[in-house]
């Protein structure tokens, strides 16, 4: 009894450390891990160089974005994908600072220009979701990456 007790511990426990949310809009899975403060790819622009960063990488697809900074504001990137008819996706970092959010983005194999993202990264005021505003002048501007 007390060894199925201790699994069934280590197992939910498993599954506590672990944060993985699934949105329908993009079909994209989420994980959210704390690391070191990273400079990604695209960054924020001034007046909060840098605060908020955002990479793609290419094997296994998936879209990092990065809260480089404790400035009390979270970090959204918005993305359009080669595979969704041109819907802008916004996918919201809003654990804190030092966190990353890894996007898994599952983009369909193929050649560019058949297999894209197209993204910019900016800070923002997270509101559970829901009336959460972007702050627009510290976007980075777009970029397009190849996901072949």
């Amino acid at each position: 009894m007390k060894k199925r007790s201790k699994a069934f511990g280590a197992a939910t426990a498993g599954l506590v450390a672990a944060l993985v949310v699934a949105t329908p809009a993009s079909a994209s899975t989420y994980t959210v891990t704390s690391s070191n403060p990273h400079t990604g790819d695209l960054c924020t622009v001034n007046p909060y160089y840098c605060n908020g960063s955002a990479s793609f990488v290419k094997d296994g697809d998936h879209l990092l974005v990065w809260d480089n900074s404790s400035d009390g504001h979270s970090v959204v990137v918005r993305y359009i994908r080669s595979d969704d008819g041109g819907a802008r996706h916004d996918d919201w970092n809003h654990y804190g600072y030092g966190t990353r959010l890894d996007i898994n983005m599952n983009l369909p194999e193929g050649t560019f220009p058949n297999s894209w993202i197209e993204y910019e990264v900016c800070l923002g005021e997270y509101n559970n979701g829901t009336n959460s505003t972007i702050m627009l002048d510290t976007c980075s501007g777009y970029t397009i990456e190849d996901a072949t």
